[in-house]
């Protein structure tokens, strides 16, 4: 979750993903996915509460913040110690746990450092705080110490998987629409002397291929620029999130971890029928039906990248029963829950599959990818999570999701928040949980 949003209320602190193909627990049917829960103190009451009703995973999420506060080099002792106890405890009582390293928390003096700045074509900065985690030099080595002492301090040969990402979300994905905080819905995050000029530019990062060029403009160096053309620079732009993700990937296997990297994955990304029409439009606005252009969100392509990139991961959908599947459940025949043959058909001419949820796209790319996937429920319906006036309340999330993980054959679905389970205001308990899955 962005850093400023831990500043808001609970009910509308955005939800993270997590989730791990986990063993048959006692409160799941006996074939299907495995249940837990998002963002656990791993307190002991929290710990004999999941282990009651058979959970079996629980994310624990590490700040980046707090654990570096003053400088490269120095952690802050008694935050390792408390993080490391809380795993621990939860490890210890046959949890399962998953890692959210929280590198969507930098340290004040990370933020500081040369480089470190996205900038958009217009020369502005996220508003949002973001880090330029694609590009910069000095923000991926700060991004790659951190990485591995989290593996050396923590007891991670027992972590099951530890979350990757590029965005304030913790997800992959360059800043969203207004990001720069002044009304302008479309920036592409790649104007940076790094990006540009390849000043300061990351190990394995490769710059622009046309320098100077601004995704709209017709022509570049007094030459007509072409539907193609466009289509490559859109190619590097998505691809450029995928280096970044891999470098985060080998970090941690320098350092020795052996288990499962989730890669949280928002929304469906840009559809190919959009993107045909963004690139003839040479990225001009046209077809960015939802802002993952800007956002370099291609997962018909990155996710088949990754497959051959990187080792044990797994897509993680973070909007199982979100907006996008009200309103797919809604269309005759509905166009919500994942279908059989749904790969193939995501990449025919002719399907609409602009009609699909979220959940069903992305899952399909995953599918065609090889890869595993499993989800999260968004959380208590605001803007920060996604919601809309038609998004479906908590309640709902709880019943419906799982019919969701179901039909699309995830490993795992987690429930966002584990605090919502203990707190009247949200009208949700365990019990709610349990009778959704047991149906």
């Amino acid at each position: 979750m962005p850093s400023a949003l831990r500043l808001l209320p609970a009910a509308i602190v955005l939800a993270l993903v997590v989730s791990v193909a986990l063993p048959t627990g006692r409160a799941q049917a006996a074939e299907g996915p495995a249940w837990g829960f998002v963002a656990s103190t791993c307190t002991e009451s929290s710990v004999a509460a999941n282990r009651a009703y058979g959970l079996a995973v629980v994310e624990v999420e590490a700040y980046w913040d707090r654990y570096m506060p003053a400088r490269a080099g120095a952690v802050d002792a008694a935050y390792v110690a408390d993080l490391r106890a809380r795993i621990t405890r939860c490890l210890d009582a046959g949890l399962r746990v998953v890692l959210g390293p929280g590198m969507q928390y930098p340290p004040a003096w990370v933020q500081a450092l040369s480089g470190s700045k996205l900038v958009d074509q217009r020369g502005r900065t996220p508003a949002t705080g973001a880090l330029d985690t694609v590009f910069s030099a000095t923000v991926r080595a700060a991004q790659t110490d951190y990485l591995k002492r989290l593996v050396t301090d923590l007891p991670s040969s027992r972590i099951e998987a530890i979350r990757l990402g590029t965005s304030t979300a913790g997800e992959i994905g360059y800043p969203g629409p207004n990001a720069a905080g002044d009304g302008f819905l479309q920036s592409w995050w790649a104007f940076s002397p790094a990006a540009q000029q390849g000043t300061g530019l990351a190990p394995g990062a490769s710059r622009t291929p046309m320098p100077g060029w601004v995704p709209g403009q017709r022509t570049w160096q007094g030459r007509t620029v072409t539907a193609a053309a466009a289509r490559s620079w859109f190619l590097w732009y998505s691809r450029a999130l995928t280096t970044a993700v891999k470098a985060q990937h080998d970090a941690l296997r320098a350092a020795r971890y052996a288990g499962q990297v989730h890669l949280p994955a928002p929304g469906k990304g840009v559809l190919p029928a959009d993107l045909t029409a963004a690139t003839n439009a040479l990225l001009n606005g046209t077809g960015d039906r939802d802002g993952s252009l800007g956002r370099g969100l291609n997962y018909p392509d990155q996710f088949g990248v990754l497959a051959g990139s990187t080792s044990k991961l797994v897509v993680a959908l973070t909007g199982i029963d979100d907006g996008t599947a009200v309103l797919a459940r809604r269309q005759s025949p509905p166009q919500d829950a994942c279908q059989d043959g749904d790969a193939a058909a995501s990449a025919a001419t002719g399907t609409p599959v602009h009609l699909w949820s979220n959940q069903r796209f992305a899952r399909a790319q995953a599918t065609r990818a090889n890869l595993p996937a499993v989800g999260e429920n968004p959380g208590p319906p605001a803007p920060e999570t996604g919601g809309t006036s038609y998004s479906d309340s908590l309640a709902d999330q709880i019943a419906r999701s799982p019919g969701y993980a179901r039909g699309c054959r995830l490993a795992a679905l987690l429930v966002a928040f584990e605090w919502a389970m203990d707190d009247p205001r949200w009208g949700v308990t365990r019990d709610d949980y349990r009778r959704a899955v047991l149906g």
